[in-house]
Order: structure tokens, then C-alpha cells, then sequence
């Protein structure tokens, strides 16, 4: 009997979906997306981390055990090597210093715009793996370099920018494979000057004595060495955290959109069930039990979801294989020819976007049908009464202005509730958005008038008879504009702060910078020696430096920069959100001393006075906290700062990659800039830039940049276009005999078209003032808690964000009422007038 029943309920929810066809449409789509994203994701991204591995063990093959630094930096392998010598089952070692390189446009080879040097130890390199060549020979005489297909052949001379200057090397080889990044082989002395790495290494490769439990010998050899200071198994290479984060980013937009498209879906089937009481009333009439309903409204949703999420994979599908393509290409040109991926499809990759299709819907509908099953059929029979109808709104309205209230004294009471406030606002908004419908009908109904004089009078009365359907489409577009109006704020706040920043951290009269910004670990700085020279050039008053280094806290990288604490405030002063500026800066030579950015402040759970401990070469390390401060370059990233001398004994940095020159009083800064270069003509790496040029160039760039996230906004506003369209669709379907009998009167189809766009601006301009109000409490919110982060981000009331929603809603009113307009204007007379 249960089964014929989910049949017989199955059956009528699929005639009535088949039925409104347009309407089904517009709720199936609103899955799709979500669904796609998620399902190309996990077609081609576990297709590219298995290429990644595959690779690695390529690369790797032959060894049996590698050895890094924790940090990823260069280390002083003695210590190491004399315990590996000492230990039973390891039959060989061999020293690398390895570091991926971006090249200088000057110095690009062809297509190739970064390569990995490889320092290696000759003598000791074919007793653990040997570099199968295609052509010439291996290295033997300093000077040589063997490299991988695409740098180029045998008998060329490729040039490379090292610490010291360029350096020339005699192609000697040419590799079997070119590796993930184009591999440049050399000498592991010579790699080791080029570097600044004397004496150093970052990677130890062994090979193990036949027949030895390699697991075991790999315990044995961890716990002699330690967990703290060495890596085992690790490849310095970024490409896995870069896997990881591409998981994040494509996930959370796919999540994002599923949620979206819930979200949609759950407002239509609201609006479904209050449009359909006398449908579901005869359906309880006739027999039907609550139990029933529910589970007719449920088999409907759920059909939506599968058919969404059919389409949802063949559109995923289909962006896997363009995104795939695409990948091609970039992949050959930096990873070789011979990483070769290709969609991976597999059970798990339909096991989530399936599941999140079909439970998003399912969520969706199951309150719309919860309250579907407890309508009585007298209550469904009966005609609506008004003053019901509006006793609900009116309570609605007391709720909602309640929760309002208290989330205003959230907002006030702490910066740790201004976050939960605004959602908070936002839910009060939501409740009490029905109550609203009256008020604002009357309001702006004498604006509606001016150009919709008899028209605009049914609009409002069909927008008050239906005060609930009314809220639903107004919550759509009042969340999408108070998110649209949040974006608008916190672009203005941050370009206010980057201003600022921007401002401090380039205040000198020249910036020495790397050809690119951020990705410090792949730039070849400059030694001491040329530092000083710079420092000698007649004009000149001071050089700052900027020294690099990386480490690890609980897996998360730490960016550690080394400055000189006498110098560094005067070019580039941080804006200090804890601490005494003076006072941080001057103990920063005193020992492990430490200003953290905010970010870093947050990842460690640190303030000032506070101890970290910090993963160096050196192993673990204790650190004062001494200042929490911002700086541009480093506003996104977990960044310490510590004393050039702390950097050299705990990280064996002594290279610089950026540096900030102030000139004498009354000299040219175009003449010193020229000085400048010609000191640094060997060093293409680097650029020379007045700065003040540069600031100006820079607050643009930021400008534009920080605006791209207006797209973000204009995105999430599709589901409320969506959410307004299906709302008309379904007004014009529900009032298809009241349309007839304004036809048959002698209402024209004009006037029919012009109702329905009366009906959607009406909606909008409610829609558009709850959420400008809405808007304007919840930016306050977000932006007050950037604090707790230690960005003290300024509040700019967002003037052009306003009227941009505003504008924007009338547009999605005049674009969204196209359709249900023609569609309300074609109907039939007689047809309408005998629908049921």
C-alpha cells in the first residue's frame, strides 16, 4: 500500500511539474550550477594531483629516503650526514641545493619564464640515482650545465641570474625530462655561490642497502634526526598546498552556488504552497493525509534536484573538459611534455555533487512541505480572510523589530557581536518583511501612480492581498542588495586602509624590487657586497633592506622577513596596531625579538609580551613578541618580522630582495635612480622605481583590483533576479482568471503588461529599501569586527553602493517582468476565464 501511495504521489507531482513548465524550469536551473562546479572539480583536479605525484616519483626515482629542512630553506647537512653515516642500512648520500627560479623578462628563455637550479654533488650523485640524458654528457668541469629539453641543447650557453650577478654556463647536457619546472643542472659549489648558500644545502637524497626495511629504517632515522628541524618524503615544491588551495576556492564557489540555489528553490516552493491551499485542501478533502502532502511536495523537489543535478553533471562535465584543455597548455609550457593528465572519473567523483544536489533540495523543500501537511482542509477551502492574513504580518512585524533591536545592541555592546549582530539584523528583516508589505505599499504607491495610474492601483492591491508571497521575493532581492551594499563598503574601507598603507610602507625616494611581488621564495636576491655598494654611491643617505626566509606553524607557512631596525622605520614604517612603535622597533636587535602582522598574530594565537616558538634551521625557537603592525606588502600573508642578525643565525639567509633607498637632501632622484642601475646592471631580477611614481601607479592598481570584487556582488544577485522572475511567473499563472475577467472588461494587453511591471517595481522599491537598510547594518558589522584581525579598517558610509542597488533593482524589476508581462498580456480570454 506505501508503495502505490509514493507512486500515486510521484505521479501527481510530476504531472504538475510538466504542467508549469517555465516555472520548473527556472527552480531546476537554480541547482545546475552548483552541481556543475563541484562535479568538474572533481574531475580535474584529482586528475592533476595524480600527474603531481606521479611526476614527483619520477623525479625521485631511485631514491629511497629525502631529507628537507622544515622550513624549506637551505641547512648545514654535517650534522645530518654524520648521523646518517652512522646509522646500519644506509649505503649512499648526495647533498642538493635546488630553488625554483623566476626569470627576469631579459632573461626568459623563449615560452619559459621560470627554471629550477639544481645544485648537485657530482662525486656522490651516481651511488643514489643517475639523470638520464637524451644528448651529451653529465657535468664535469665547473662551468657546465645540463638542462631540460626546453632550455636548450647541447653546445649553447645558457645565462642565469644568481646573488652575485649573471652567470654563463656551457650546455653540456640535455635531460630525458624536463621535470615540473624546467630543470637547469649544475655543480653544487657553484649552485651554493650562486645562491648565497655557502656551505649549505636544502635537500638530502639516500638510498638504502638492499633488503633493509625501508619503512623501518626510515623510523630508525626520524627519530635520530627529529620531527622539529627535517622533512621526510617532502618535495619543496608548492604544487600540493596550491592543490589544496584550488580544493578550497572551486569547493567554496560550489558550495556558494548550491546554497544559492537552495535558498531560491525554497522561496518558490513557499510561494508554491500558499499559491496552491485550494489544491492541497481538496486533496485533504478527498482523503489525503498530511503525511501525503509532505511527501507530494518533497517527490516534487526532489525531482527538480535530480533533474538539476543531471544537467548540473553533463554541464560539469562539459567545464571539466574546457577547463582541461586549457590546463594543457599551461602545464606543458612550465611541467614538460611528459605530464600528461586527463579527466579522472571515478565513483567518488559523483559521490558529492550528487549527494549535495539531492540534499539541497530536499532541505529546501522540507519546511515548505512541513507546512503544506498541516493545513486542514476547511482552512484551505475557505477563502483567505484579510484579517488574518494581516494579524500574522503584524506579529511577524513585533518579532522582527524585536530581534532587530537586540542585534543593534549587539552591534554596539562588542566588536567580538557586531558579526553575529548583522546576520542577526538581517533574520529580524526577514520576519518582519511581511508586516512591512502595507506600510510600504501605501508609501510608495503614490510614486508608483505617476506613471502606472490605473495599473499601479491593482499591483498594489494584489502586492497587500498577498503579503507573504510579497516578503519571499522582496527577502531574495533585499539579501542580494544588503550583500551587494556590504561589498560596496568594504571596498571603500579597504582602499581608504590601503591608502594609507600604501602611503607608509613606500615612503623612500627609490624601491629596489624583485621583477615579481610575493613569491620571495623564487627570487635570487642580491649579497651583502652589492648592498654596500649601493650604500657608497655619493648621493645616497641610507639603504634599507628586506631579507626573506620562510617556516611552518601546525602546517600553515610563516613568511619571516629580516629588517634592520635602525634603518627600516625611516623608508618603510608599519602601521602598528599593538604596541609602541619606538619601542618595538629598537628591541628588535635585542635578541629573538618579534613583530607579527595581524595574520600572524591570529595564526599563533600571540600578542605582545607573548612567546612564540618559530620552526628555524636552528630547530625550534623561542621568540618575544614585541609589536603587531601592518604592512602592504604582506597584508594577506602570516608574516614575522625579526633582525637581519636573527635571520642569518636561525634561517642562514643573507640575501636581499628588495630595497628602499633615500637619497641626500637637494640631489636628483632621476640621477641616483641611474646610479642605481648602473650598480645593478648585473642584477636583471630587480627594478628600479622612483618611488613616488610607483606609489601612484600602485593605488591605482588597488583601486582597480579591490572593484573586481563589484562582480561578486553583481553574481550573487542572479538568484534574486531568478527569485523575482519565478515569483511573477507564478503571480501571472495563479491570477490567470483574474487577468481574463480585467481582459474581458476591457483591459487591454497593454494595460495587462504594464500591471505586471507595476506589480515588479513595487516589489523591487520594497525589496530595495529594506535591503539599503539592511545593508547599511550589516557593512557597519562586518567591517567593525576587521578589527578583531587587527585590520582597523575605517567605516565609509557607502554612498555610490546605494544608489548603484537601488538603480540595480529597478533594472531586475524592468528586465525580470519582461516575460510574465508578455506571457500575462497573450493570454486568452475564454482560456482564462474558464481556468482552474
Amino acid at each position: 500500500m506505501k508503495t502505490s501511495t509514493w507512486a500515486q504521489m510521484a505521479r501527481m507531482a510530476w504531472q504538475y511539474l510538466m504542467r508549469r513548465k517555465l516555472r520548473t524550469t527556472l527552480t531546476t536551473l537554480a541547482i545546475v550550477f552548483g552541481v556543475a562546479l563541484i562535479f568538474a572539480m572533481e574531475l580535474v583536479l584529482p586528475g592533476v594531483e595524480k600527474a603531481l605525484e606521479q611526476s614527483l616519483e619520477a623525479e625521485s626515482e631511485g631514491v629511497d629516503l629525502n631529507i628537507a629542512s622544515a622550513t624549506g630553506d637551505a641547512f648545514d647537512p654535517q650534522p645530518a650526514l654524520d648521523t646518517l653515516h652512522n646509522t646500519q642500512g644506509v649505503a649512499a648520500i648526495t647533498e642538493v641545493l635546488r630553488r625554483r627560479i623566476i626569470l627576469p623578462k631579459t632573461q626568459q628563455l623563449g615560452d619559459i619564464t621560470q627554471i629550477e637550479l639544481i645544485g648537485v654533488d657530482v662525486a656522490t650523485l651516481d651511488q643514489v640515482r643517475t639523470y638520464e640524458l637524451r644528448d651529451g654528457r653529465f657535468l664535469e668541469n665547473s662551468g657546465e650545465a645540463v638542462v631540460a629539453p626546453d632550455v636548450g641543447k647541447t653546445g649553447d650557453t645558457i645565462t642565469v641570474v644568481t646573488a652575485v650577478g649573471l652567470k654563463t654556463f656551457a650546455v653540456v647536457g640535455v635531460l630525458t625530462q624536463g621535470g615540473l619546472t624546467p630543470r637547469v643542472l649544475i655543480h653544487l659549489d657553484e649552485a651554493q655561490t650562486a645562491l648565497a648558500q655557502p656551505g649549505l644545502v636544502n635537500l638530502l637524497e639516500i638510498d638504502f642497502e638492499p633488503g633493509v626495511n625501508k619503512d623501518h629504517l626510515t623510523d630508525q632515522i626520524k627519530t635520530a634526526l627529529g620531527d622539529d628541524r627535517y622533512l621526510y618524503n617532502a618535495s619543496v615544491s608548492d604544487e600540493f598546498a596550491i592543490m589544496d588551495i584550488a580544493y578550497l576556492i572551486f569547493g567554496l564557489f560550489g558550495v556558494i552556488a548550491l546554497f544559492l540555489g537552495a535558498f531560491l528553490i525554497f522561496n518558490t516552493f513557499r510561494t508554491v504552497v500558499i499559491e496552491r491551499r485550494h489544491d492541497l485542501g481538496m486533496l485533504r478533502a478527498v482523503g489525503a493525509t498530511r503525511r501525503q502532502i509532505m511527501q507530494l511536495i518533497l517527490i516534487e523537489s526532489l525531482l527538480q534536484g535530480v533533474m538539476g543535478t543531471l544537467i548540473g553533471l553533463i554541464l560539469g562535465y562539459l567545464m571539466a573538459a574546457g577547463m582541461l584543455e586549457a590546463m594543457k597548455g599551461i602545464l606543458d609550457q612550465y611541467m614538460g611534455q611528459f605530464f600528461d593528465i586527463g579527466l579522472l572519473v571515478t565513483p567518488g567523483a559523483f559521490a558529492v555533487p550528487v549527494g549535495l544536489g539531492l540534499l539541497c533540495t530536499l532541505v529546501a523543500g522540507y519546511w515548505p512541505a512541513l507546512r503544506a501537511g498541516k493545513t486542514t482542509p476547511l482552512e484551505s477551502l475557505r477563502p483567505a480572510s484579510g484579517a488574518t492574513v494581516q494579524r500574522a504580518a503584524n506579529w511577524g512585524l513585533v518579532v522582527g523589530f524585536a530581534v532587530m533591536a537586540l542585534a543593534l545592541l549587539m552591534l554596539i555592546a562588542s566588536t567580538k557581536t557586531t558579526i553575529p549582530g548583522a546576520i542577526l539584523f538581517l533574520v529580524g528583516a526577514v520576519i518582519a518583511s511581511p508586516g512591512m508589505v502595507m506600510p510600504a505599499a501605501r508609501l510608495f504607491n503614490p510614486l508608483l501612480t505617476l506613471w502606472f495610474a490605473r495599473e499601479g492601483d491593482l499591483a498594489r492591491g494584489n502586492m497587500v492581498r498577498q503579503p507573504g508571497r510579497a516578503a519571499i521575493t522582496a527577502s531574495t532581492l533585499m539579501i542580494g542588495l544588503a550583500t551587494f551594499i556590504l561589498i560596496a563598503a568594504i571596498v571603500k574601507g579597504f582602499e581608504q586602509l590601503m591608502s594609507d598603507l600604501v602611503d607608509r610602507s613606500f615612503s623612500s625616494d627609490i624601491l629596489v624590487m624583485p621583477t615579481v611581488i610575493g613569491t620571495y621564495s623564487s627570487i635570487v636576491g642580491a649579497d651583502e657586497a652589492q648592498v654596500e655598494e649601493l650604500r657608497q654611491l655619493p648621493d645616497v643617505e641610507e639603504v634599507a633592506e628586506l631579507r626573506h626566509a620562510a617556516s611552518t606553524h601546525n602546517g600553515q607557512r610563516l613568511e619571516i622577513y629580516g629588517i634592520d631596525p635602525q634603518v627600516y622605520p625611516d623608508v618603510s614604517p608599519m602601521l602598528f596596531t599593538k604596541g609602541e612603535s619606538a619601542q618595538a622597533y629598537g628591541q628588535l636587535n635585542e635578541g629573538r625579538k618579534a613583530i607579527l602582522n595581524p595574520v600572524a598574530a591570529v595564526m599563533l594565537g600571540a600578542s605582545v609580551g607573548d612567546t612564540v616558538k618559530l620552526i628555524t634551521m636552528q630547530g625550534q625557537q623561542p621568540y618575544e613578541v614585541v609589536g603587531i603592525a601592518n604592512d602592504l606588502l604582506n597584508l594577506k600573508l602570516a608574516t614575522v618580522f625579526i633582525s637581519q642578525e636573527s635571520l642569518k643565525t636561525d634561517f642562514n639567509k643573507t640575501e636581499s630582495i628588495m630595497m628602499m633607498i633615500n637619497i641626500e637632501s637637494g640631489a636628483d632622484t632621476q640621477t641616483v635612480a641611474g646610479q642605481v642601475e648602473d650598480v645593478l646592471r648585473e642584477y636583471p631580477q630587480f627594478t628600479i622605481e622612483i618611488t613616488s611614481e610607483y606609489r601612484s601607479t600602485l593605488e591605482t592598481m588597488v583601486s582597480n583590483n579591490l572593484k573586481i570584487y563589484y562582480g561578486l556582488g553583481l553574481l550573487i544577485l542572479i538568484p534574486a533576479a531568478l527569485g523575482l522572475l519565478n515569483t511573477l511567473t507564478i503571480n501571472v499563472l495563479e491570477r490567470t482568471r483574474e487577468i481574463g475577467i480585467v481582459r474581458a472588461v476591457g483591459g487591454s494587453r497593454v494595460q495587462v503588461r504594464r500591471m505586471v511591471v507595476a506589480e515588479a517595481l513595487l516589489l523591487c522599491t520594497f525589496g530595495a529599501a529594506v535591503g539599503v537598510l539592511v545593508g547599511v547594518v550589516v557593512s557597519y558589522g562586518f567591517i567593525s569586527s576587521f578589527s578583531l584581525m587587527g585590520w582597523e579598517v575605517d567605516y565609509v558610509f557607502p554612498v555610490m553602493g546605494i544608489i548603484a542597488a537601488i538603480v540595480i533593482a529597478l533594472l531586475l524589476a524592468l528586465f525580470s517582468s519582461i516575460l510574465p508581462a508578455r506571457n500575462a498580456a497573450r493570454l486568452d480570454i475564454i482560456r482564462a476565464l474558464q481556468y482552474e
